[in-house]
């Protein structure tokens, strides 16, 4: 249990991931729910089931990340809980298990038996990620290739959310999943925004910025930013998602030299998007 608790604190920021599960099950709940005749009941019934879909399905990615890239992280980075030992391989399956089977049974609760078979392309593309579509050789050589292959599964897994909560076969909904999967992504690009650093001072080449370099990344985080929020309106929410999201980029943009700037910035406009989504 204690090692169990020591992974959470160090490797999967509690506080931090919930507020990211409410935001996207707000913007989910926004975006694809119908305006129509919907009680507030299922509403709220909807937007916790998400949220613990969301929560759920991050904390097991955690875990396949660290079977998956534990030779990486014990090369460059000894001082993980994993890596010094603190955390066993039975204690970390049995917090993947438990991820998992909660993933599943809020998957089962929020679509019935339809819900869960349409969920079986999204766990076998996750699995893909996990074996590295079989190609770890040559993603290793194409980083860029790599980051479009994982992040490419959050539109599989957006369009399930839209479907089990019955929105409309339309644009606004291909435009509300784009929308979504822009917003993802873009917090993806803060959390591994800045440098990382081995044990003897070496960047290593595990992050964005140290890969692309950080002006491309910056770039592509802000025009993500701007682009969610764009479809955010195109998808039905109002013109609250485009002014936050291009006042998010321009105040991003205004210390672009510092990383925590830039991340905070990102950080506080997840929520304030998702509530505009909402609304």
């Amino acid at each position: 249990m204690r090692g169990a608790w020591i992974y959470l604190r160090e490797r999967f920021p509690l506080a931090l991931v919930a507020l990211m599960s409410a935001a996207f099950a707000a913007a989910s709940v926004g975006l694809f729910t119908p305006t129509t005749d919907t009680p507030g009941a299922h509403t709220w019934s909807s937007a916790i089931l998400l949220f613990v879909i969301y929560l759920a399905l991050l904390l097991r990615y955690r875990v396949t990340d660290e079977w998956k890239d534990f030779a990486h992280d014990s090369a460059v980075y000894p001082d993980r809980p994993v890596q010094r030992g603190v955390v066993s391989p039975r204690t970390l399956f049995v917090i993947g298990a438990g991820a998992f089977a909660v993933e599943l049974l809020g998957v089962l609760l929020i679509g019935g038996a339809l819900g869960f078979v349409l969920y079986l392309p999204v766990l076998a593309y996750s699995a893909l990620t996990v074996f590295e579509f079989f190609s770890a050789p040559r993603l290793e050589r194409h980083f860029t290739l790599s980051f479009v292959l994982h992040e490419a599964i959050y539109l599989p897994l957006f369009l399930w959310v839209a479907v089990v909560l019955g929105a409309a076969p339309d644009w606004r909904t291909a435009a509300g999943v784009l929308a979504c999967t822009a917003l993802f992504v873009s917090v993806e690009l803060a959390r591994k925004f800045s440098p990382r650093f081995d044990t003897e001072g070496r960047v290593v080449l595990d992050t964005y910025s140290a890969v692309w370099g950080r002006g491309r990344t910056l770039g592509a985080m802000v025009v993500l930013v701007v682009l969610s929020g764009v479809l955010a309106t195109t998808a039905g929410a109002g013109l609250a998602s485009p002014v936050i999201a291009v006042v998010a980029a321009a105040v991003a943009l205004a210390r672009p030299a510092s990383d925590r700037w830039v991340t905070t910035v990102v950080a506080i406009h997840l929520p304030l998007q998702a509530a505009a989504m909402l609304s």
